[in-house]
């Protein structure tokens, strides 16, 4: 198992942490998800035999996440509820 560790811009909101776990647990080899809103930060448990890191910041990032400072796709980001946007 390995642990992955990530500040994501858009949990801002209940609706921004569903999404996230929803896109999160479509991939094969998650174990588990962990969000704190309050700090915007995640922590995937995943097994690294069936999912690799890679993997999963590119996959956040088609549905427009922005993952350790990097901007995901921006039309898929404006697709994501306003209050997952509000500075």
């Amino acid at each position: 198992m390995v642990t992955l560790e990530l500040d994501v811009l858009e949990l801002r909101c209940v609706d921004g942490l569903r999404i996230f776990e929803s896109r999160i647990l479509d991939l094969k080899g998650i174990k588990s998800v962990t969000v704190n809103i309050n700090q915007h930060l995640a922590e995937i448990e995943f097994r690294d035999s069936e999912m690799s890191k890679e993997g999963i910041l590119e996959h956040l990032s088609q549905y427009g996440f922005t993952v350790n400072g990097k901007p995901g796709n921006t039309a898929a980001r404006g697709r994501l509820p306003s209050c997952c946007l509000t500075e």
